[in-house]
């Protein structure tokens, strides 16, 4: 063997490194996405426990997931801000993610021990504590949309389905500790005589309480945050490529018309009138079709109207409908069906993983599905407390897998959308994607409290009330 041979083990050796180092570097994207909307996630897992309990029984979904989607106003006037003052959002991406990521472990403290908490609030006793708590959550999980999924515009593509991976793990964790901790039961107890007593729900505590639930989910956001620290230290997997201007080819011209041996007037002002005309083109810009309407008809505008509708049914309406929905089937079916949605994002994100990118025909199939699913979901929550097959098996087994479809669907679009303005619109179209989002979420979460709260278009089912006949 020669001396100076090419050293070819040290080469297999250093692409090996690579490859654990990125391997590595996508591992500790997915913990950064448990960072986000985790302690959200573990109180929709127990709105079956705590929802017979608070005083705002029924309806506490409704007001929860309006005052979770009022936060929405935050980020959006945050870009709306970079915007018109034209200031870059990246330089301060990493600050606020470690402040987002530490404020997220102590409000799961707080949730452990404040969530049964009330007080008198216009007369009537409210769940301040537990709706503050939500509140002031939303607003730090509203503002990592802005700053987590930008910041990974610093990373290779491959990289944002490690964060959404993550980002379904904040769902699917909760869920599989909130099966560990099970429902409890409830039992209808008679109090008084046979005659003139009154039979009242009581319910019992699950495998642990709620406390426990939450202090157990404390360790997601503390693991997002030491993987975020680590990924300031790895330069593996950042990207290459940086954007730079394009100049434009076109330069500006003048037109110089040499005039010689003129003697009549008329003719040198015709000249100098025609010259002034063709200068006038040039000079004046031509009148631009209506930018907007150009931009809804265009591809990327009608998908954003797909991301802001599937929000609104999904994060808006649907979420305060859950249990004029499932409830009024019954608490199992309730429990079961929130528990097993929280896998719809995770199932969607590795079928994202190897189909990233569909046609725009399946999108629009995919929509028109999801909003079927949820014209169904809307009609059992309107029919309640006698859904369609209410006291039939058939009828629980079809509004569970209904639901589940609309997760489904739903979490399908949003990782495909999340790819296309990743790929097309770069680090401005995530931050389009993220405000589309979120303001679907805010204008259903709004339309739906309305419709519940202050029309109350939706009526509650006491399982103990023999005299209602669901038929």
């Amino acid at each position: 063997m020669l001396a100076n041979s090419p050293p070819h083990t040290d080469l297999i050796a250093t692409v090996s490194n690579r490859f654990h180092f990125k391997a590595i570097v996508y591992i500790l994207v997915i913990l950064f996405g448990l960072g986000t909307w985790t302690n959200l996630a573990g109180v929709w897992i127990q709105l079956p426990i705590i929802t017979p309990i608070l005083p705002e029984s029924w309806h506490l979904p409704a007001k929860l997931t309006l005052i979770i989607n009022s936060a929405n106003i935050f980020p959006i006037l945050i870009v709306f801000a970079s915007l018109v003052f034209k200031f870059n959002t990246s330089s301060f991406e990493v600050p606020v993610n470690f402040v987002l990521l530490c404020t997220s472990i102590l409000f799961a403290i707080a949730f452990a021990f404040l969530w049964d908490k009330t007080a008198d609030l216009f007369g009537t006793k409210q769940s301040v504590y537990l709706m503050g708590l939500c509140f002031i959550t939303a607003i730090t999980d509203c503002l990592s949309s802005t700053t987590f999924i930008p910041f990974l515009h610093r990373y290779e593509p491959i990289y944002l389905n490690a964060y959404f991976t993550g980002e379904a793990l904040t769902a699917l964790l909760p869920a599989m500790i909130g099966i560990t901790q099970g429902i409890g039961k409830s039992d209808c107890v008679l109090f008084g005589n046979e005659t003139n007593g009154t039979l009242i729900e009581v319910h019992h505590q699950p495998q642990y309480s709620v406390q426990t639930y939450f202090l157990l989910l404390s360790f997601l956001p503390l693991s997002a945050l030491i993987a975020f620290t680590i990924l300031q230290f790895m330069k593996t997997g950042r990207s290459k490529i940086k954007s730079t201007p394009v100049k434009s080819e076109h330069k500006p011209s003048s037109i110089f018309i040499l005039m010689d041996n003129i003697e009549d007037i008329d003719v040198i002002q015709n000249t100098i009138a025609t010259i002034n005309n063709i200068e006038d083109k040039f000079k004046k810009p031509k009148k631009k079709p209506n930018q907007l309407k150009k931009f809804l008809m265009s591809e990327p505008g009608i998908f954003l109207f797909i991301v802001f509708q599937c929000s609104a049914m999904l994060y808006g309406v649907c979420q305060g409908l859950t249990t004029f929905s499932l409830n009024a089937y019954s608490v199992t079916t309730f429990h079961y069906t929130i528990i097993t949605s929280q896998f719809a994002y995770p199932v969607m994100t590795l079928v994202g993983a190897f189909i990233p990118e569909v046609s725009s025909k399946i999108i629009y199939s995919l929509y028109a599905i999801s909003t079927g699913l949820f014209v169904y979901i809307f009609l059992t929550a309107k029919l309640s407390p006698c859904p369609p097959l209410v006291n039939q098996m058939f009828g629980h087994l079809i509004i569970f897998f209904v639901w589940i479809l609309m997760n489904l669907t739903c979490s399908y679009i949003r990782i495909l959308m999340g790819n296309y303005f990743r790929k097309n619109l770069g680090h401005r179209g995530l931050i389009c994607f993220g405000i589309a989002t979120q303001l679907g979420a805010l204008i259903g979460a709004t339309t739906n409290f309305a419709l519940t709260n202050t029309f109350e278009l939706f009526k509650e089912r006491n399982i103990c009330d023999k005299t209602l006949q669901c038929f």
